[in-house]
């Protein structure tokens, strides 16, 4: 099964409806249908079904901010941790032992590395 993301302003907004106006996932979800959920968020009407039911009860994961290679190795270079993602809902993390290590090195080619996803995890390694 998929893993089903949300980005962060979605989940911002599900969390902001729960407390504001107390609204049932089932209400939720019958305006979801109609994607007319919430007035004042874009972000809502724009989910899925599912995404509202997994952000509802905090279950869907939020996405990763995604930067450049060369971002995330300027990130990594000053002691942060970074991820690829060479797909939805897969990421290696890069450190500099793994980078040592680097057996998934071979697995993609310059290009992919260059043109990927990156996100940048925490700082100080």
């Amino acid at each position: 099964m998929n893993k089903i993301t949300v980005t962060k302003s979605q989940m911002e907004a599900i969390k902001r409806q729960k407390v504001i106006s107390d609204m049932k996932l089932k209400y939720a979800l019958g305006h979801a249908r109609e994607k007319n959920f919430c007035r004042v968020s874009e972000a809502i009407n724009l989910m899925s079904e599912e995404q509202i039911v997994l952000a509802w009860h905090g279950y869907a994961e939020i996405e990763p901010k995604y930067v450049s290679f060369d971002e995330a190795m300027k990130a990594h270079d000053d002691g942060s941790l970074v991820s690829f993602h060479p797909k939805r809902g897969s990421k290696i993390t890069v450190s500099h032992q793994s980078i040592l290590k680097s057996s998934w090195l071979g697995d993609y080619s310059l290009k992919a590395l260059r043109e990927g996803k990156w996100s940048i995890e925490r700082g100080n390694q």
